[in-house]
């Protein structure tokens, strides 16, 4: 699988996830309903997994999409800081999930690509989400090389989803785990709970250079 991955690009494997769904589409037309109570549940079961699959995909694209004008990308040697004013409906979205993730697409790097990265509130401006970029992959790497300096140029940006610490709320003893770039929803929760909670961080790291 390794191989296959190196050799096509992402948009090719990206699309052949997608055959899944005519191939669910066409699962539902397999068995005729007419056939219960001796089969025929695909088409309502997966049917409606379908409708809701579709409805969810075309609300965040319709109402979770930003486009970020004055997105400022700082350039450090293992990767590049983003940091972006969002609008309201993003600060107490990410809020409420103490900070989450998101997907972002560079358009001068690739206007068809969206990744996932971890969000963290800028504490001196809670109106100013942060992700890390680590150039790791790629697609980081293509990002970190096509800039040769900290500049401000537009990104979209589709989010926010819920934090993995987004239930850290129910406790007043924390212990947040993290390796490597998963530090950034960490941040999120500490930053969240700081004053009103006891909150350990276990953080384990192979480049000193994250901890500057």
């Amino acid at each position: 699988m390794m191989y296959y991955k190196h050799k096509l690009s992402y948009e090719i494997r990206k699309g052949l996830h997608y055959l899944f769904y005519l191939f669910a589409v066409a699962m539902c037309f397999h068995v005729p309903p007419s056939a219960i109570p001796n089969g025929g549940f695909i088409a309502p079961i997966l049917g409606s997994c379908i409708v809701l699959y579709t409805l969810d995909a075309c609300y965040v694209y319709i109402f979770m999409c930003e486009q970020i004008g004055t997105t400022a990308f700082s350039v450090l040697s293992s990767g590049v800081r983003i940091s972006m004013p969002v609008s309201e409906r993003f600060q107490k979205c990410a809020r409420n999930g103490q900070g989450g993730y998101a997907y972002i697409l560079i358009p001068w790097i690739n206007d068809k690509q969206w990744h996932p990265f971890s969000l963290f509130e800028d504490p001196e401006d809670p109106s100013t989400q942060q992700m890390f970029l680590m150039k790791s992959g790629d697609w980081t790497s293509s990002v970190h090389k096509a800039l040769s300096r900290d500049t401000t140029r537009p990104c979209w940006i589709k989010g926010p989803f819920p934090s993995p610490y987004s239930h850290a709320s129910g406790y007043d003893n924390q212990i947040l785990v993290a390796s490597g770039i998963g530090i950034t929803p960490a941040l999120g929760a500490i930053n969240a709970f700081k004053d009103s909670r006891r909150v350990n961080l276990i953080w384990a790291v192979r480049d000193p250079e994250m901890l500057e």
